[in-house]
């Protein structure tokens, strides 16, 4: 501390002497006597220095009150740092100069993206009781929008479906049908038992195909415990549906147009999908298959903004921009 003490007497005197000897050179009345600030901290100091007139009359702070708010600004002053008040304030927005005016800009919101949900068709491969639990695992996760099982079951019921190109072809005509985006397959190719494992094949309903088979491992449990058996294929379908949630995640979002009445236009994405009415989406042409990438949709046509709802997972909107919007266009995330 006294070491800081005669740093800052030293500097003073030097300004001291400055001003003195500016003052020798100065015009008579430029410079000012005043009382010495750090008489107090060196009693053996002049009693008096000279300063510009100017610090007097606009009434810049003088010698120990410089020297005090510098420390001050830096350090705190004693009342905040007795109460233990943080000592460096937070930083506000840079103001800006309009005209003659200071505006302080303000702070500018951030706004999350909203993860809208596609719409999922789950069906079984085999009869090995697994769709049922499946399903319900996915809507307790918020997998997505599931479709009722009785509408793509009832298909599934009617058509020759074994392999991989037959599932595939299927997945587009549930795209087509009922509006899945994605079909997921569940099956167990060796039976529902202990060390088995359980698979699901996730096919983009765009029409790219087989996006990626994810599979879990039914844990060990006793054949003759029933609830041991239960238990431990919930586990594994547990596991299986957060590796179907984690890829659906990645698929792009896309709805399509379901109708269009004059300058209304109803989509088949709602409440359900996580829209909101003033959401703007963008109107495209069906697009194609890129090989290697996956669907890429067409021309963009318009943007549409979102005016109301129908039903649980059904919307209404108006054009924004463009126009020509026909049946079947496609719907994504402007």
């Amino acid at each position: 501390m006294q070491f800081i003490k005669v740093i800052m007497v030293c500097s003073l005197v030097m300004l001291a002497a400055c001003a003195a000897n500016k003052a020798g050179n100065a015009a008579p009345g430029d410079y000012v006597e005043v009382p010495n600030p750090v008489l107090t901290m060196d009693p053996g100091a002049s009693p008096t220095i000279w300063v510009p007139r100017r610090y007097v009359e606009s009434g810049a702070p003088r010698g120990g009150e410089l020297v005090k708010k510098g420390y001050e600004k830096v350090m705190g002053s004693p009342q905040t740092a007795a109460a233990g008040a943080p000592q460096v304030a937070p930083q506000a927005p840079a103001p800006v100069m309009v005209g003659q005016q200071t505006v302080n800009p303000a702070p500018q919101p951030v706004l999350a993206p909203i993860p809208l949900k596609s719409r999922i068709a789950v069906l079984e491969s085999g009869e090995n009781g697994l769709l049922l639990p499946l399903m319900d695992r996915m809507r307790s996760c918020a997998a997505g929008v599931l479709l009722d099982p009785g509408q793509p079951a009832f298909l599934a019921k009617y058509s020759t479906v074994t392999n991989q190109a037959e599932r595939a072809a299927f997945a587009v005509r549930l795209q087509q049908e009922y509006g899945a985006t994605v079909a997921v397959f569940v099956a167990a190719p060796d039976q529902v038992a202990p060390g088995k494992t359980v698979q699901g094949e996730i096919y983009d309903g765009m029409g790219s195909g087989l996006v990626r088979t994810v599979t879990a491992v039914i844990p060990s449990y006793a054949p003759a415990d029933g609830a041991a058996r239960e238990a431990a294929q919930g586990k594994a379908l547990a596991e299986l549906t957060e590796r179907v949630r984690e890829v659906v995640a990645l698929l792009p979002w896309y709805g399509k147009v379901v109708a269009v009445e004059g300058d209304r236009v109803y989509i088949n994405a709602g409440r359900e999908a996580g829209l909101r009415v003033g959401q703007i989406l963008r109107i495209e042409r069906p697009g194609k298959v890129v090989a290697g990438l996956g669907f890429a949709p067409g021309e963009r046509v318009a943007t549409l903004e979102v005016g109301g709802f129908v039903g649980t997972n059904g919307a209404y909107g108006v054009i924004k921009e463009g126009k020509g919007v026909q049946a079947n266009d496609i719907i994504a995330v402007e």
